[in-house]
């Protein structure tokens, strides 16, 4: 990493912690986390699973609202408040603006994601569960999803306006965790008229279920590390793609 884009990731990262929404996005994850010991109350089964279930998704929603609220209108910002023009003006190029701003704010959201985690760890010991490979696995999966989800804010951020770049980013999320029902469309030969279309819709289209192992905690089954490992490929090869589609867009824009 060049000294350009590291001082660009450090001034991101101080910046979007001085962000309040980021506050209130973080306080309802942890909110989450601790409101999951009442549903264990009311579940016929397992209480530590259903806590577990319940604050891994509630985590995955904080990665999903980072990226809304914070990643999707980081470049609007800096154009509104100029201090883009500063930056290009001292050498800097768009390419390492736009992985900066990268960079800082995977920062930012891994730090939420990790003191989430931190809590929900804590939670779990005092009501006498136990830290596993699998609270692990989602956790590393969580992250890796927290880094496609910036790079789509950013990309959606340089094309057009945070609104849209929010709706855009809500869209990849729900389109990322539903891939997996096409598949199922066409297993056993359902939907035949339409299997051929199902089939290439579901290797076009992004599938974050790749790297959600949140299941990993309730099943009581063992980690497939190597899935876990093909999922980061998959992510970051995506977040390749997303990144350079956004530093074109970036370079193309007039200011």
């Amino acid at each position: 990493m060049s000294t350009r884009i590291a001082a660009i990731a450090v001034a991101t990262f101080k910046e979007a912690l001085r962000d309040r929404l980021l506050v209130l996005v973080v306080v309802f994850a942890v909110a989450m986390v601790l409101f999951s010991r009442v549903l264990g109350w009311l579940s016929v089964e397992d209480e530590v699973k259903m806590v577990h279930d319940f604050s891994l998704t509630g985590m995955s929603f904080l990665s999903l609202f980072l990226a809304m609220l914070v990643g999707a209108s980081s470049l609007a910002r800096e154009v509104e408040r100029r201090t883009v023009y500063t930056v290009l003006t001292r050498t800097g190029t768009r390419t390492e603006f736009i992985l900066g701003k990268f960079v800082g704010l995977v920062g930012v959201f891994w730090l939420c994601l990790l003191g989430a985690g931190l809590v929900l760890a804590l939670w779990v010991l005092t009501w006498g569960g136990s830290i596993g490979e699998a609270l692990v696995a989602a956790m590393i999966g969580l992250m890796l999803e927290a880094i496609v989800l910036t790079a789509v804010a950013l990309f959606l951020g340089a094309l057009a306006a945070p609104a849209i770049a929010s709706v855009g980013t809500f869209a990849f999320y729900l389109i990322g965790h539903g891939t997996e029902a096409l598949r199922e469309l066409t297993d056993q030969g359902k939907n035949p008229d339409f299997a051929a279309v199902y089939s290439v819709l579901y290797r076009v289209l992004p599938n974050l279920e790749n790297v959600n192992f949140i299941n990993a905690t309730t099943s009581g089954r063992p980690v497939d590390w190597g899935a876990l490992g093909a999922g980061a490929l998959y992510v970051l090869c995506w977040t390749s793609v997303l990144l350079a589609g956004a530093i074109i867009l970036f370079r193309r824009r007039q200011f």
